[in-house]
């Protein structure tokens, strides 16, 4: 890897919007511009324990990804994410250099022992370890200390910092990096995944891109920002700054074409991206979803989205089901001696 690094996670972040359905063609084609683009890492889906199906990048076993992995990977690390409730460990085979040549693992702070376990089978069967806790900031830093601590023992090839509600500035970064910098070892890079909930990802890109260390640094983009809610920083974006400021590395045009061709068509059927609904969630470090699921059923104002976050319990913000979702609604309209607007199909 180079000092600054690009992971491209289109193909799994972005599968939020389409269920993971893309296209045997997309995901071919995806793949190997990725290569040409110059990215060093691209995550290519999930490892989930459900049956195959053809055109996803949810995939049951590590073997069908290589089918569509580029022959020629020149300097590209393809990895694939792994949930510790919808992937076992006793599923992970033996790395062959033919498929992915890394796994991340992502858990929240309740299923830390189970993830571990995972890592821990990751590093056995030959793959580099990426781990990755999600809603980082849910950690106090005593907290986290303790988690890296443990990661450190398996040593890992990254380790994330992961802005998973999208209201983390430069110093929060900045804060869980020093924890990170003290207790991994030297040659474990340190990573940034972000969401754009309050248009913050860039910004803290940037930074990231002129952070004195000695250490390596990765960060997550996708391509016109595609991902959950507000997505994610934006892949065509940070690509080009890097390029302003360190010199041409990343191929844009081929990076705008990749958007043009298969990113636009899926965004006018199924948008994405900043609003005030998703800006409000991050002001309230609550999940995203709220908004998502609500608007998915419901025609609310954004004062309306308001006062309804204001509502729901604060030790409930971080766990977000839809039922919970609109139960909690139409107790809300209830108090407010209001009938719930249905959203209009379309």
């Amino acid at each position: 890897m180079d000092h600054y690094n690009l992971l491209e996670c289109t193909l799994r972040d972005g599968g939020y919007i389409t269920e993971w359905r893309f296209s045997e063609k997309m995901i071919r084609e995806m793949l190997r511009a990725f290569v040409e683009a110059n990215f060093e890492l691209v995550e290519v889906g999930y490892l989930y324990h459900k049956p195959y199906e053809e055109g996803s990048t949810q995939f049951q076993t590590i073997e069908q990804i290589a089918d569509y992995l580029p022959e020629n990977r020149e300097n590209t690390l393809f990895i694939a994410m792994a949930d510790t409730q919808q992937f076992s460990p006793e599923d992970l085979t033996p790395y062959t250099g033919k498929s992915i040549g890394g796994i991340r693992v992502v858990f929240y702070k309740h299923q830390v022992e189970e993830a571990l376990t995972m890592c821990r089978a990751v590093k056995e069967t030959g793959y580099k370890l990426f781990v990755q806790p999600m809603v980082t900031i849910d950690y106090s830093l005593d907290e986290y200390a303790k988690l890296i601590k443990r990661v450190s023992e398996l040593e890992p090839y990254a380790v994330s910092i992961v802005d998973s509600f999208g209201y983390m500035i430069k110093s929060d970064f900045r804060r869980y990096f020093k924890v990170l910098d003290n207790l991994l070892p030297t040659d474990t890079a340190v990573g940034f995944h972000s969401h754009n909930n309050m248009n913050l990802s860039f910004i803290t890109g940037q930074d990231i891109l002129e952070y004195s260390t000695a250490r390596d640094l990765i960060i997550d983009a996708s391509l016109y920002g595609m991902g959950r809610g507000a997505g994610n920083l934006q892949t065509e974006l940070i690509a080009n700054y890097y390029n302003m400021i360190f010199g041409q590395k990343y191929d844009i045009l081929k990076i705008l074409e990749l958007i043009s061709e298969y990113i636009m068509p899926i965004y006018k059927e199924r948008k994405w991206g900043y609003s005030p609904y998703f800006f409000l969630t991050g002001l309230y470090h609550c999940h995203p979803n709220y908004a998502t699921y609500l608007l998915q059923e419901y025609n609310v104002s954004v004062s309306e989205f308001r006062d309804y976050i204001e509502s729901i319990p604060k030790d409930m913000y971080t766990k977000c089901k839809k039922p919970y979702v609109l139960e909690m609604y139409r107790k809300f309209c209830v108090q407010k001696n209001k009938a719930p607007e249905v959203q209009e199909v379309q």
